[in-house]
């Protein structure tokens, strides 16, 4: 059965993307492929802002995020800040590098008191800070310019999980003074899943003198670029790409570079708050507090009315849709998650669809709804 994929990821990928990357693979080597993949990483650099060096590691965003636990927190001193539970996962993957690792634990949806964060900084000599931009697993959007600026100031090295966030919100890589970006090809570039991707400052490279390598190979980034500079005219890279993704992420790339960022940034905040405005008229609200909400997705609280788990198995039985659950047992019969991360998601009918079919649920379990005015704020 094919399911109408409404989640954050994997997404629904535009056929252009698609055709870019269906037919027989390529060679992972030679001098066609190496010019192929040199200027995608350089591209994907460029859209970050950054002047220094993107990876494109076959895997998924946690191939780049244990990347830089093993090239970046080994024997150093660390602090994540979390919210979220992709932040439980990059406090879990420090932990196995640090000399120590330190938490600052928010609850999960919790808007980051910026102060608090500032004063844990000040007062700790950390080597290096760690967040997630966004976490999906409640649609909230961490102040990441903010807390750059503090790390900034103190001196430390500044890491942050864009999976969900790149080529969706605003990132100024360099300008910010992020030393390291985690992204990956499922989510906001819109392509099917088979990349993790690294891209590290030019500053952030030079650190790399100072630190341990760790007892990983593949993960150290020492290794990347090695073969980088070693076998830079035919295989810079110490594994076989999975060829495809890479054609597919190319071909992304173009779109959004023919779009415009800032238009694209645009384009998720405007269908953003159209959901977000028609789930309200509809009887619902929104898990994140007002101006703190993702741009690609959307988390929905049910505010109890009904089970959010029997709702998400009625779009996927009725109307062949999936929506995501919470990650947290807690808050899973309480919130569902709307993804529109893809050109292919945002369509008003897809949103439509998805709209309807909470509508016609929420009839059946008895609640007045409006539902003729919620999906005019989509059209």
């Amino acid at each position: 059965m094919k399911y109408l994929l409404m989640i954050p990821g994997p997404v629904e990928v535009p056929d252009e993307v698609i055709e870019a990357f269906n037919g027989q693979p390529v060679a992972h080597y030679g001098k066609e492929f190496r010019d192929l993949y040199l200027n995608t990483a350089e591209r994907l650099s460029r859209l970050l802002g950054s002047n220094g060096q993107s990876f494109l590691m076959p895997g998924s965003g946690t191939t780049a995020l244990e990347a830089i636990g093993a090239s970046f927190c080994n024997a150093k001193k660390c602090l994540i800040i979390n919210n979220g539970s992709f932040g439980d996962r990059i406090y879990e993957i420090c932990s196995r590098y640090a000399f120590e690792t330190e938490h600052i634990l928010f609850e999960k949806g919790q808007v980051m008191d910026i102060p608090r964060v500032e004063s844990a900084i000040k007062n700790n000599k950390f080597d290096l800070v760690w967040m997630v931009h966004v976490d999906t697993s409640v649609g909230i959007l961490n102040p990441v310019k903010e807390i750059s600026n503090i790390t900034s100031f103190y001196g430390s090295m500044f890491f942050i999980d864009a999976i969900a966030s790149s080529g969706i919100e605003e990132i100024e890589m360099d300008r910010w003074n992020i030393g390291g970006i985690a992204t990956a090809s499922q989510k906001g570039f819109s392509c099917p899943a088979g990349l993790g991707m690294l891209t590290l400052s030019e500053e952030i490279l030079k650190k790399l003198e100072e630190i341990p390598p760790p007892k990983s190979w593949y993960y150290d980034i020492r290794t990347w670029i090695d073969y980088f500079y070693k076998w830079n005219d035919w295989h810079p890279y110490p594994a076989t790409l999975p060829t495809n993704t890479v054609k597919a992420l190319s071909k992304s790339l173009e779109i959004i570079e023919d779009e415009g960022i800032k238009n694209r940034i645009a384009g998720y905040r405007t269908v953003s708050g159209k959901i977000i405005n028609a789930f309200r008229i509809l009887g619902l609200e929104p898990f994140i507090p007002e101006g703190h909400n993702a741009h690609g997705l959307t988390a929905i609280s049910t505010l109890g009315k009904f089970d959010s788990t029997e709702f998400i198995e009625f779009m996927k039985e009725k109307f062949y849709i999936q929506l995501g659950s919470s990650l947290d047992k807690k808050m899973k019969p309480l919130v569902f998650r709307v993804g529109h991360m893809s050109s292919k998601q945002c369509l008003a009918r897809n949103l439509i669809s998805v709209l309807s079919g909470a509508g016609i649920f929420m009839k059946i379990k008895n609640f007045k709804v409006n539902l003729e005015e919620s999906l005019n704020h989509l059209l």
